[in-house]
């Protein structure tokens, strides 16, 4: 038996265990759900800082332009 009381019971903590458990899972699912389900990003998704376009040049100032 504890002699010291405690500030929340077994069952509280069991409770509040679940819960946090709980709103893990709800995160993780919203953000797998979110990936899945985006709209594709085309030229401006993930490889666009690599892609080259034709025709386009980098921007640099007009005195260095040349």
């Amino acid at each position: 038996m504890r002699n010291k009381p405690s500030l929340f019971t077994a069952a509280e903590r069991r409770i509040g265990l679940l819960a946090l458990l709980g709103a893990v899972v709800l995160t993780l699912a919203i953000m797998v759900a979110e990936r899945a389900f985006a709209p594709s990003l085309g030229i401006y998704g993930s490889s666009a800082p690599t892609l080259q376009m034709p025709d386009v040049v980098d921007a640099r100032p007009l005195s260095r332009a040349a």
